[in-house]
């Protein structure tokens, strides 16, 4: 899953090449979801925040961050 959300960023990143504001935004979030476990030292309203930047509905957004939890439990 998160490497879904790396891919979905660097497409965003491309399609706003010409828009500098986005692109700096999304830019700042490449280097969130590239710390290391970001998302155990990352408040889940940023996650959230970062969830929705990245063009999810509102309504999704519970049941990613719980994938994106379960997928780093699964990891360690």
């Amino acid at each position: 899953m998160i490497e879904r959300l790396k891919l979905l960023n660097e497409n965003l990143i491309l399609l706003n090449k010409d828009n500098f504001k986005e692109k700096e935004k999304y830019l700042v979030i490449r280097k969130i979801l590239n710390k290391k476990d970001f998302l155990l030292n990352t408040n889940i309203k940023y996650v959230y925040a970062i969830l929705r930047d990245l063009k999810f509905e509102e309504k999704d957004l519970k049941n990613i961050y719980l994938k994106l939890l379960e997928e780093i439990s699964n990891i360690k």
